[in-house]
């Protein structure tokens, strides 16, 4: 059957829930794979899903931003200061996250913890590692004895 279509606006609906999945975008003359970032999804902490009301930064729009994306998916974007790579079972995503800001919340790498990601630096976090890759690797290594460099490798 295939892949179902989505109006951009759709896509943002249908995958902020699901922010590790890749998708593919109409270029006009074909499909091209590309990352919900390119399509503007955001990950909101602290207000189940829903922006923070303490955020003033008005919405950055990505679809023009061609210097801080590359053409392959499975390449971080580390040339934005904004952007926390992901690392998940689905491979490496650069991410939008907004963290919350309310007097009450949470320490950003509480909020991380909380969202189920595991930090690569807990003074500015910018990696982050999902608790099912880390789950997946350590299966892998114990099962298989495969090293750390050597699952990565798997995993792009």
């Amino acid at each position: 059957m295939g892949e179902p279509l989505f109006c951009t606006h759709c896509y943002r609906m249908v995958h902020g829930c699901m922010p590790f999945h890749w998708i593919s975008q109409w270029t006009g003359g074909f499909f091209e794979d590309t990352s919900l970032t390119k399509i503007g999804v955001e990950i909101h902490l602290g207000h189940q899903g829903k922006p923070c009301p303490k955020i003033t930064e008005e919405w950055y729009d990505t679809d023009d931003e061609g210097e801080y994306f590359t053409k392959d998916p499975w390449v971080p974007l580390v040339n934005d200061p904004r952007m926390t790579t992901v690392v998940d079972t689905l491979g490496l995503h650069s991410l939008m996250i907004r963290f919350c800001w309310c007097a009450d919340a949470l320490s950003p790498d509480m909020q991380l913890l909380e969202t189920g990601l595991f930090l690569a630096s807990f003074t500015s976090p910018k990696t982050a590692f999902t608790f099912v890759v880390l789950d997946d690797f350590l299966l892998d290594n114990l099962e298989c004895g495969t090293s750390a460099m050597n699952y990565y490798s798997k995993s792009r």
